[in-house]
């Protein structure tokens, strides 16, 4: 047995918050597989930082990277599947964090990303889209991070600027989980209900 939780959306949302609530919860639940793969965005997203200077990575590049993580998740289920173990304690859980949604968004659809999709569904692979409405963008995108984040989002645009953008990207965010093959839940984190968002996805993952 298998599955696991893939959260995309964009910076502040929550996606951090939410990944460490589900494992806090998952872990508490008995008879939850004992085995978690969790794979936080530092080491899936397109943009990343080689050296302390922020590189983007390529399309060939990411595919890659991506491939290289759910190679490892099918390796560990082939391996406990070979044991003929049947107890969900004995399965795995596989938590990633930006992944196939951040590459649609940032390379479109490709034949490469749809079959990385097929491998990832076949796993029982839940998506999760974060999202904020138009009230909450400026609070939390611009204002939750300190003066240092916040110079750097505003850059020389003014606020209404930045939000209009940052919705853009996440209308761009939606669409990509509207054509991607894993099946796709989406959260309003305006309340910053953590708690209450991991139980909710859990109970939708099954």
């Amino acid at each position: 047995m298998i599955r696991g939780v893939i959260i995309e959306g964009m910076s502040t949302v929550g996606k951090t918050s939410l990944f460490s609530a589900i494992k806090r919860l998952h872990s508490q639940t008995p008879n939850n597989e004992k085995t978690i793969i969790a794979i936080s965005e530092h080491y899936s997203q397109v943009l990343h930082s080689h050296q302390g200077v922020l590189r983007s990575m390529d399309k060939d590049e990411h595919i890659s990277l991506l491939s290289r993580h759910v190679d490892y998740l099918e390796q560990q289920y082939d391996w406990i599947n070979s044991l003929g173990h049947s107890k969900p304690s004995k399965g795995i859980f596989f938590l990633l964090e930006r992944f196939h949604v951040n590459h649609r968004a940032a390379f479109k659809a490709s034949p490469e990303i749809e079959l990385l999709e097929k491998r990832l569904s076949r796993m029982n692979a839940l998506c999760v889209l974060l999202t904020l409405t138009p009230d909450a963008v400026e609070s939390r995108y611009i204002d939750s991070r300190g003066e240092a984040w916040k110079s750097y989002v505003m850059g020389n645009s003014r606020t209404p600027q930045v939000c209009e953008t940052f919705l853009d990207n996440q209308e761009n965010l939606r669409m990509a989980t509207k054509q991607s093959l894993i099946p796709t839940i989406e959260i309003n984190t305006d309340e910053a209900d953590w708690d209450a968002y991991g139980k909710q996805v859990l109970t939708d993952l099954g």
